[in-house]
């Protein structure tokens, strides 16, 4: 997933001398083991839900199917072996008399699981209907697990987690303890050495000696005047009602040219992908345009072990206007992506109020739209003698609050053949999805002229 493409980029940035996976010294435990701050990326999840706390937009529900003679039974008590392990799956959020937010760890904690036996219609709407309700971070689990029997030999195991404790790598975690756990039985697994609230606590910690260097980028960076957001094209106010989306499902017929495009100029296809979009977004009348997307900061080996939420956004500024052909624009966006990771660890939100915000549920968007690109090999959990699939469910609210617009790119093999999905989820109140639609079948006819150099 987003993981993979961090990896490759690691392993460019440390030849760069620009960073890479801390390994040499540990991160200590906390000192007091019931609590601790919340880390960058939790402490601004906390903050929409208090700010709209019927909200469902940090919600993220999987529906995983095994096929073969699975045993429902068998899964929870593997999913609650998990528990045990993370203490972040028993953990609550709590707002201190000091107004400083903290995260409460338990010793043990109840994660609601249901069973039934529905049809497989019948078991999407339930998991659909649980996606839909929102968590009380105070009193809850930061998970439900529903588990529908669909057919003799069909499990539907539907999970649905808050993004508090959830990123773009944790599945791929996730799946992978469910399999040791589900196989080992009963067995207790090891302990982790460390735990999700010491990095938060480690990290607040170093923040104020490490974040000049990054802070001075982003101010660099960001605080000139800015290229105007026209990507909208519908007037409403997001803010008014930020949990009405809308969606577009859409498969590049050129995916087989995004591919020869990143191997033509030697870069990843999510930079190619970035360009051309970039190149679509400059016909609105823009020499310049910036972009978002999510980075993950699991840069401390142990972290690279843990559930949780390790997630960040950084604003790239694209010069599309100096780009006189599709290489050009393609080095430039390379060269500012590279930059900005190696700015990474410098919370989104902090580098809003460094540009003259402040601390709020929602703060004032650098950008209009969202890429997120997610690479192939995510296949959920194996389990022996047992076929899986999983697909994603929808919690029809915006990626991220007050972002008109998100892509999330899923690069799929199928056979010897890879195929590029685009998932746009759209503020209903900014566009409609024919304008989406139109701006996809733009970043189709694009992809294929850079292949071509007609720009």
């Amino acid at each position: 997933m987003i993981a993979d493409r961090q990896t490759l980029l690691r392993q460019r940035l440390a030849s760069a001398g620009l960073g890479g996976a801390a390994k040499g010294d540990g991160i200590p435990r906390r000192a007091d083991p019931r609590q601790a701050v919340l880390s960058s990326a939790q402490q601004q999840t906390w903050l929409y839900q208090q700010a709209f706390p019927g909200s469902v937009s940090n919600n993220l529900g999987l529906v995983i199917i095994f096929n073969g003679l699975v045993d429902e039974n068998r899964i929870a008590a593997a999913v609650d072996r998990i528990v045990e392990r993370h203490e972040i799956l028993r953990t609550t959020y709590h707002g201190g008399p000091d107004g400083v937010a903290y995260q409460h760890i338990r010793q043990s904690m109840r994660v609601p699981k249901s069973f039934a036996n529905v049809s497989g219609e019948e078991a999407m709407a339930l998991a659909k209907a649980s996606l839909l309700t929102p968590f009380d971070l105070e009193t809850e689990a930061p998970l439900r697990l529903l588990f529908f029997r669909t057919g003799v030999d069909e499990i539907m195991f539907a999970l649905v987690v808050h993004h508090i404790i959830w990123d773009g790598a944790t599945f791929d975690l996730f799946s992978k303890e469910l399999e040791r756990a589900y196989e080992a039985g009963a067995a207790n697994p090891p302990a982790l050495l460390v735990h999700y609230a010491d990095i938060a606590e480690w990290d607040r910690n170093r923040q104020p000696r490490i974040a000049d260097d990054d802070r001075e980028y982003w101010i660099r960076r960001l605080a000139a005047p800015r290229p105007p957001k026209t990507l909208r094209t519908n007037t409403g106010d997001i803010a008014a009602d930020p949990e009405s989306a809308g969606r577009v499902d859409y498969r590049l017929a050129s995916s087989l040219d995004l591919t020869r495009l990143a191997a033509n100029h030697r870069v990843t296809p999510f930079i190619a992908f970035l360009a051309c979009w970039a190149a679509v977004l400059s016909r609105k009348n823009a020499d310049e345009v910036t972009v978002g997307t999510t980075v993950l900061t699991r840069d401390h080996i142990e972290a690279e072990k843990l559930i949780g939420n390790f997630a960040n956004h950084i604003v790239l500024r694209l010069p599309v206007g100096s780009a006189s052909a599709s290489r050009t624009l393609i080095r430039a966006t390379a060269a500012e992506f590279d930059a900005g990771f190696a700015h990474r660890n410098l919370p989104y939100e902090t580098v809003v109020e460094a540009l003259g915000g402040q601390e709020i549920a929602a703060p004032p968007n650098l950008f209009d739209s969202l890429v997120v690109f997610i690479p192939s090999g995510t296949e959920g959990p194996r389990l022996p003698g047992i076929a899986t699939r999983w697909q994603r469910l929808h919690n029809d609210a915006t990626q991220f609050p007050l972002v008109p617009l998100g892509l999330e790119v899923f690069v799929r093999c199928r056979g010897a053949q890879t195929v590029i999905d685009v998932e746009a989820t759209y503020a209903r109140n900014a566009f409609c999805s024919e304008t989406i639609t139109e701006l996809l079948s733009q970043l189709d006819n694009t992809i294929r002229d850079a292949v071509q150099e007609v720009w």
